[in-house]
């Protein structure tokens, strides 16, 4: 599987110190969701980022492969 930019949302507002632990990806924030963009580079790296989000105790809200075309957002700052 070549990388691929994947979309993935989770229930609530992911801390500036566990956004340390996803460096490869973008976070914005939306109403009750944090966003993660970013590029992924094969399936085993996909299952390792959604491996991290569990071990934070995060809840998945969807996960979805965007399509070639859709830019990258600028990369949120992260919370001091």
């Amino acid at each position: 599987m070549p990388a691929r930019t994947f979309e993935i949302r989770v229930l609530g507002e992911i801390a500036g110190a566990d956004l340390l632990e996803l460096p490869d990806l973008d976070a914005t924030r939306e109403p009750a969701q944090t966003v993660l963009r970013g590029c992924i580079p094969d399936q085993a790296a996909l299952h390792g980022v959604l491996q991290r989000l569990h071990s934070l105790g995060l809840e998945l809200v969807e996960v979805r492969q965007l399509p070639p075309d859709i830019t990258m957002p600028p990369a949120a700052e992260a919370p001091s």
